[in-house]
């Protein structure tokens, strides 16, 4: 297991003040959490929290250990076994659909050119589909076809989008493949258009399609190019850290979260398949108070629910990149700006995450099954420390607060060394930045799931759900409801309604 690389600001003095600020806080913190106080008050606070705690860090050690297995024992053998011996089944064609909505000149030219030199150095015929906005894009791929000066074996289609999403083009996208009539033996490819791939990502991901005939799809490892050094660097290295951890240890399983759209793999036969367009292009779910619901975004969700009906096994690739061009929507701070991705990606999550724990524990599997489960839980587990914490410090003292905030910035700082040490890249500003989406991020979980019908897509400028009506009304009473009920519980379990303290 390798030592993670600790990196930070380019500015030295900057980083090392980051260093320093952080130590200290984290070591006063644990200072704080040994004394004992006159009023016992950091103890009443972690006796009250405990239960909640075990579980929640119980649960986190559970994957970080799963990962290490997959990472460090179960994928060098399988990869090994893949990559080394000579398959009898070999892949007869790649197709590639990608999605480039109002890509930058720059980024577009680095998207195409990776993905086609990836499939120039396969050795078998390529078509790529691209979904494309204007006549630059077009301008743009003629000219790397020019570059390129071998087309026998690389095709590329350009499409243009109708501009209502990214579901319609990749549907369109997949008829035209479909419409080519692919041979046997054929795999797909789904990038998005701010995607590059490293080289030779297509060569080390194919040969586990040609050793594994079970195998339907495939998702790798994300990073990101940011032109920012703040705190949403910092913010999306956490992230990609986490999903790091997270995918690792699903794929124990054979089976994942979401398989992601910014790089994912299928096999041919089941992307043309109607039933697996149609849930690209048109997927909804029937709520009980907002009738059916069309799905905006989370077209990646819908691939994954769609496999994962049919029982197809998914694997999880962490030694092969996808890097992204990310950041926040234009001028938005950092708590406005994380807080719209957390938008979009927490409610395709709660509505994604619904339907698939309808299908039980026998089609999911019994551990990816608590861990959809597991979701659903958390947002609500995540809210009764500061709740804990922020009514003891009212009704008894501040204290409880400054309890709460050492003990979570020591737990922090313990499970994102640890998240960190299976990436390879820690920071530290990173126990400060999980407590951040963990804590905001589930009060943002808990509104979404009162207001599924509300729906947004940053780069594309699209909304839904965001009108008065009675439905919406009667889902801000329910979340009223149901949150004035969690801080009733929190307070009756503490002791505090009671009078025990």
């Amino acid at each position: 297991m390798r030592w993670p690389v600790f990196r930070g600001s380019a500015d030295p003095v900057r980083h090392a003040a980051t260093w320093a600020a952080s130590a200290l806080i984290v070591v006063w913190s644990a200072v704080l959490l040994t004394r004992t106080n006159a009023q016992g008050a950091h103890t009443r606070l972690l006796d009250t929290v405990g239960l909640i705690a075990a579980w929640r860090y119980g649960w986190s050690l559970l994957h970080f250990l799963r990962a290490a297995v997959f990472l460090h024992l179960v994928f060098p053998q399988v990869a090994a076994r893949a990559r080394q011996t000579k398959q009898a089944t070999k892949i007869s064609h790649i197709y590639a659909v990608v999605a480039s909505f109002n890509i930058p000149e720059a980024q577009f030219r680095a998207v195409y050119r990776s993905l086609a030199a990836n499939c120039l150095a396969l050795g078998v015929p390529a078509t790529i589909v691209a979904a494309v906005t204007s006549d630059r894009d077009c301008a743009i791929l003629a000219q790397l076809i020019a570059e390129l000066g071998e087309t026998e074996n690389i095709e590329i289609i350009a499409q243009f989008q109708r501009g209502d999403g990214k579901r319609s083009a990749l549907a369109m996208a997949l008829r035209c493949i479909a419409q080519k009539l692919p041979p046997a033996n054929a795999l797909t490819v789904f990038l998005d258009g701010d995607i590059v791939l490293e080289p030779d990502a297509l060569r080390k991901s194919v040969p586990f399609f040609q050793a594994d005939p079970a195998l339907g799809a495939i998702t790798s490892n994300n990073d990101a190019v940011l032109n920012t050094d703040g705190l949403t660097r910092h913010w999306y290295g956490l992230r990609h850290a986490q999903r790091h951890v997270l995918m690792a240890s699903m794929a124990l399983s054979g089976r994942l979260l979401v398989l992601t759209g910014r790089f994912s793999m299928y096999r041919t036969a089941d992307s043309i398949d109607p039933a697996f367009i149609a849930a690209v292009e048109d997927d909804h779910i029937d709520h009980w108070l907002y009738g059916r619901i069309p799905l905006l975004s989370g077209d990646d969700k819908s691939i994954w629910f769609h496999l994962l009906k049919r029982q197809r096994k998914m694997l999880y690739i962490p030694d092969v990149k996808a890097v992204g061009f990310e950041g926040l929507p234009q001028g938005d701070s950092f708590v406005v700006g994380t807080s719209r991705l957390m938008f979009r990606w927490f409610g395709n999550m709660l509505r994604a995450n619904e339907k698939a724990i309808r299908l039980g524990p026998q089609t999911c599997g019994g551990f990816l099954w608590w861990a959809l489960v597991d979701q659903r839980l958390s947002m609500w587990t995540a809210m009764v420390g500061p709740i804990t914490a922020i009514l003891f410090s009212i009704v008894v003292s501040p204290l409880f607060l400054l309890y709460y905030l050492a003990w979570v910035a020591v737990t922090r700082t313990v499970v994102s060394a640890l998240e960190g040490l299976l990436w390879g890249r820690f920071d530290p500003t990173w126990p400060f930045l999980m407590a951040y989406t963990q804590i905001w991020g589930s009060f943002l979980k808990i509104y979404l799931q009162f207001r599924l019908n509300r729906q947004s897509w940053t780069r594309q400028g699209i909304r839904q759900g965001a009108t008065i009506s009675v439905e919406n009304l009667a889902g801000a009473a329910l979340h009223a409801l149901a949150f004035g009920g969690l801080i009733c519980a929190a307070a009756w379990v503490s002791g505090l309604l009671e009078g025990q303290m």
